[in-house]
């Protein structure tokens, strides 16, 4: 029998997912085994779409360009599609096209059914599972999170900033920590205004894959310093800092901005964020510990 769909849960979310390049790079890769469920879907994911018919559609011939990145030599572009959000990956040799085409809102993402490279089914799977989590205020956060005391904290920051050697050191320095996720937790804002921090399949360079989430109790953006010094940040601050480790693409198209700022918005009004600026070394995981794990963070 041939598996036409698997469902994975995700900031518990139940996800729906078909196509053949997306079930074979899940279930040749470890990080998706733990999160897949028999569970009713609450979103899907239908690579339904003839990859020659989209490309030579009006719709995507007149797309609106928001927001270009370049990913692993894979090139990527969002925007805008007649009155969808679209999103497109080509491979480097220009023999694979991923699209994906949502209507804002709709339960329901379709993408053209190609045979792409794990890379672009990895990478547009989370874009997909984004852009279906955003109108609920859920969104990946480029962070790494530990996990004390039954609370989580994010630490945040553009690559190279040192934010994996950090939360390194604070769990070589405090045993009873431990990493959730490294690379891309899924941050929930509840109907009651908790926030909720949930382990994915998307954890970088690290393989920590947990089906586990934690009450976030503060958030940390780093960056490099020749001392170790940490302040909190008000509002306007934090909601600075936060904005760009959400799913950068978002902010250029008018139908996700609001979302991913009302998102944002919400997560910062519950929760402490804090600039630390540092050395790599064990004092300022000291200093973190105390201030966010012991005095703050409440």
């Amino acid at each position: 029998m041939v598996l036409t769909e698997r469902k994975i849960s995700v900031a518990d979310f139940v996800f729906s997912v078909s196509g053949k390049s997306f079930l074979r790079f899940m279930d040749i890769s470890a990080a998706f085994q733990v999160f897949y469920t028999d569970a009713p879907a609450d979103f899907y994911v239908k690579s339904e779409l003839d990859e020659a018919v989209v490309l030579s559609s009006e719709e995507y011939g007149s797309k609106k360009i928001c927001y270009e990145i370049s990913f692993e030599g894979i090139d990527c572009s969002y925007g805008m599609a007649g009155s969808r959000i679209y999103f497109d990956m080509k491979s480097p040799d220009g023999t694979a096209v991923l699209v994906l085409l949502w209507t804002p809102g709709s339960r329901e993402i379709f993408c053209t059914d190609g045979n792409y490279s794990p890379s672009m089914a990895r990478f547009g799977l989370w874009m997909a599972l984004n852009l279906l989590c955003i109108p609920e205020k859920c969104a990946a956060v480029h962070s790494s999170v530990n996990v004390c005391n039954g609370a989580a904290a994010m630490f945040l920051g553009e690559s190279g900033t040192g934010k994996s050697t950090h939360t390194r050191l604070l769990r070589e320095r405090y045993r009873d920590m431990f990493l959730l996720n490294d690379d891309s937790p899924f941050v929930r804002v509840m109907d009651a205004g908790k926030i909720w921090v949930y382990g994915s399949p998307w954890s970088g360079k690290t393989p920590c894959y947990r089906r586990e989430k934690y009450p976030l109790k503060a958030m940390v953006r780093l960056s490099q310093a020749p001392y170790n010094k940490i302040t909190g940040l008000h509002p306007l601050q934090a909601i600075g800092a936060l904005l760009p480790s959400a799913p950068p693409a978002f902010n250029y198209a008018d139908a996700t901005s609001d979302m991913v700022c009302d998102f944002v918005s919400e997560v910062v009004s519950a929760t402490p964020l804090y600039h630390l600026e540092c050395l790599p070394d064990t004092a300022a995981a000291e200093l973190t510990y105390k201030t966010v794990f012991e005095d703050g963070g409440k």
